[in-house]
């Protein structure tokens, strides 16, 4: 079997060496290479082309984004995952805007970080927790801009899990309850959050919950 190829771009040579132990240790992935700023990657990176490059986006000389434009700018076919301590929304917006695969955090758990390297490196996009949240939020404040401002209708429905989920929201659990209690995925969670952001283009959770109490759109249970 054909491992995935794994580069790495961090300034923190402890760090880095963790990733490095932690990916080596899986079956289907290998690091292949890795530099410690900008100017050295693009130059390795010249004559390499792993399938996932996890880049961090603060970095001294050229930074991570400048970095990653400059690789996709000549061309470079691999994938690019951002994994930074940083979720400012300017940071997460302009990794998606300007090609990136996937931001995550440092401090996600080694789960998720491999399952990030594997959807990356199979073309999919991986964008979840926070991160989710703040594109969110820039797509809908894009949209507010350039569309006139409009109240949630009273149309809006809920499909079943939907509202399973904005129950137990209410309820205060946490995605991982919520995940435990109905059987499925964390992921999943996520993607029905974003897309109730969407229906009721609003920036937050608590804004739509407002909304459904005020309109008994949430059956008490």
């Amino acid at each position: 079997m054909k491992k995935m190829s794994v580069f790495l771009v961090d300034d923190h040579e402890i760090f880095r060496n963790g990733l490095k132990q932690l990916i080596n240790s899986e079956l289907d992935m290998e690091v292949i290479g890795e530099a410690t700023n900008g100017e050295d990657a693009l130059q390795l990176l010249h004559n390499l082309h792993p399938d996932v490059i996890i880049m961090d986006i603060r970095m001294p000389g050229i930074n991570g984004l400048e970095t990653s434009t400059a690789l996709l700018k000549a061309s470079h076919k691999s994938n690019i995952l951002f994994f930074s301590l940083f979720n400012e929304p300017d940071y997460v917006a302009a990794a998606l805007e300007m090609g990136a695969s996937g931001y995550i955090l440092k401090d996600t758990s080694n789960k998720i970080f491999l399952s990030a390297i594997r959807s990356v490196a199979n073309g999919k996009y991986y964008f979840i927790g926070e991160v989710s949240d703040i594109l969110v939020k820039k797509y809908l404040d894009a949209k507010q801009a350039t569309t006139p401002a409009s109240s949630p209708a009273a149309e809006i429905t809920l499909s079943r899990r939907e509202e399973q989920i904005l129950r137990l929201i209410d309820q205060g659990k946490t995605n991982k309850d919520i995940a435990e209690s109905l059987d499925i995925s964390i992921r999943t969670i996520e993607a029905h959050r974003m897309n109730i952001l969407r229906k009721f283009q609003v920036n937050s959770i608590e804004e739509a919950m407002e909304y459904c109490r005020a309109k008994h759109l949430i059956a008490r249970e």
